[in-house]
């Protein structure tokens, strides 16, 4: 290599290592202070939410023990029509007696979902820490909703939507007891194949909410492993949760989702589903460890 050429790369080695460390720098000071935490800030994002919300429920009036629904970055719809692994999950927590409200991070900021995907997979754009918000958004929405029983509210979460989460659960109140109160209301978290690789907060950051947490991994993921969540299920048990983990054998990263893109790597696995979809049912019949809210 010429002795020019050799000074270019790494000069451009360099530029792209301060990038990077400029980068994480902003996320970390991002995370410590989000801005979405203040209340007129709050408001305005439920708001812009509240379209795409919708509570399936029992029959009945309610109140009802309620899980929010978190997709993962391939949204609700697929390239041909309709993806219905959050309406197929919703349908087993109200066999389970429970409420499902299913969150679409899409629709409401109009985005179609091949545009979506293609930025919000790779990392482009509504990375997790931004799409925290997104969850936030839907707990204010539920909050207001009478047919939700507070004292019994989880939150379910798929890949990209895991990492939403997994950054929500490290941020402190502003200082106001706004989101404390909130978190307070949760009493459980379910995680299916998380994203838990950089920037993502939930393996690197203390947990500041508590209470039942349950990881399912997939054996052979090849978007993330489970040996490489161990940080974030770690952080979850330093953090006082009671958890719990399983790695369902021979699967993919998806294996539960029977929309898959043309090309994909995800194996669509129907008995390993019905298995997860039992589960999922167990889990919300079995009753959390007891309440005991934020940690500051």
């Amino acid at each position: 290599m010429r002795p020019i050429r050799r000074w270019v790369v790494t000069a451009l080695g360099l530029a792209l290592l301060a990038a990077a460390g400029a980068a994480a720098v902003t996320y970390d000071r991002y995370m410590r202070n989000p801005r979405f935490l203040a209340a007129p800030a709050r408001a305005s994002h439920a708001r812009l939410l509240a379209p795409g919300l919708e509570l399936v429920t029992p029959p009945g009036a309610g109140p009802f023990p309620t899980v929010l629904l978190v997709h993962g970055c391939g949204g609700l719809h697929g390239e041909k029509g309709p993806n219905p692994i959050m309406d197929e999950y919703a349908r087993s927590a109200v066999e389970a007696g429970w409420a499902a409200a299913i969150l679409d991070s899409y629709a409401p900021r109009e985005w179609e979902a091949p545009w979506a995907r293609r930025r919000v997979c790779t990392g482009l754009r509504l990375q997790g820490y931004r799409r925290a918000a997104d969850v936030l958004a839907a707990l204010d929405l539920l909050e207001a909703d009478a047919r939700v029983d507070h004292q019994h509210l989880r939150i379910a979460s798929w890949s990209h939507g895991g990492w939403a989460v997994g950054d929500l659960v490290t941020l402190r109140d502003p200082g106001d007891g706004s989101f404390s109160t909130t978190m307070a209301d949760v009493e459980a978290t379910y995680f299916t194949y998380p994203w838990c690789g950089f920037p993502s907060q939930g393996g690197r950051r203390d947990w500041t909410w508590k209470g039942g947490v349950r990881f399912v991994f997939a054996e052979h993921d090849t978007v993330q492993s489970a040996a490489g969540c161990g940080p974030m299920v770690e952080r979850a048990r330093n953090g006082g949760s009671k958890v719990e983990t399983v790695v369902f054998p021979g699967v993919t990263h998806a294996f539960d989702e029977r929309v898959q893109s043309a090309g994909s790597t995800f194996k669509f696995d129907p008995a390993a589903t019905d298995r997860a979809h039992a589960e999922f049912i167990t889990w919300l019949k079995t009753p959390a460890p007891p309440p005991s809210g934020r940690q500051d």
